[in-house]
């Protein structure tokens, strides 16, 4: 029996790097949430490299470019894009086709509404929701090997789980919520006195595009990755806002997550 549990470990080592990247099918990944549950040693492993990588990501040099390089860039990008395309409609049969394409766009609109903005406006009404029924989480933890294997036991996903996703924000928890009719995990961060809801699901059936809104005195961001959909709600300023989609998307892109 010690032979095999020891064995088991061993496969858990070899696989935890792949495991944190997120690059594990999802029955491996659940496989990997159980053993880390029932086996301090190996969830113990698992903080240490995780809390290795960031340390890296934090302390790594960022360089961005000045802005009169980045105003000139897209200068010259939108001259050749205007050229182009002056070129593109001096064709005659460009114009019918824009006629139709404009009817066609119209109609879809009409008969399809923006569900990209309709998942932000439900994602809008649950985070209000939490707040005013006081229940921002069904788990409370700050810790990501708590509330993960809790979530990913409710749903049919395990979602990736910052547990610091920038100075100042500590983890609450998660809960598990509905959009459109959508099981999704919520987790739940807070800054100061502000509440913060980061939800997420699988891109099954759509992919969310980055975009940012602002709905009933709400900011809202939306963006995707091959893992899954992800909308944050909060009432932070743009600013604040901003540094806070990056970094999250800089964690989540670069595996430091649980």
């Amino acid at each position: 029996m010690g032979r095999s549990r020891k064995m088991e470990c061993e496969e858990i080592h070899r696989l935890l790097n792949a495991y944190l990247d997120g690059e594990l099918n999802p029955d491996r990944q659940l496989e990997m949430e159980r053993h880390l549950i029932l086996c301090p040693s190996c969830a113990s492993l698992a903080q240490e490299h995780q809390e290795f990588r960031a340390f890296f990501r934090i302390g790594a040099t960022r360089y961005r470019a000045p802005l009169q390089l980045k105003a000139k860039i897209l200068a010259a990008a939108r001259r050749e894009e205007a050229k182009q395309r002056f070129a593109f409609l001096r064709q005659s049969w460009v114009y019918a086709a824009a006629v139709i394409a404009l009817g066609l766009f119209l109609t879809l609109n009409f008969v399809f509404p923006d569900t990209q903005k309709e998942f932000s406006r439900q994602a809008v009404l649950r985070h209000s929701d939490s707040l005013s029924a006081n229940h921002l989480v069904e788990v409370a933890s700050s810790k990501p090997l708590v509330v993960k294997p809790w979530l990913t036991a409710e749903l049919t996903f395990p979602p990736p789980v910052v547990d610091s996703p920038a100075s100042g924000y500590s983890l609450l928890g998660g809960r598990v919520d509905r959009i459109r009719n959508r099981s999704v995990a919520a987790l739940v961060y807070q800054h100061d006195n502000d509440v913060v809801s980061l939800f997420c699901w699988p891109p099954v059936k759509e992919q969310l595009l980055d975009r940012d809104l602002l709905i009933d005195g709400y900011h809202v961001s939306t963006w995707s990755s091959a893992q899954c959909n992800y909308i944050l709600v909060s009432k932070l300023t743009d600013r604040q806002m901003n540094e806070l989609v990056d970094s999250l998307r800089g964690h989540i892109q670069s595996g430091t997550y649980f």
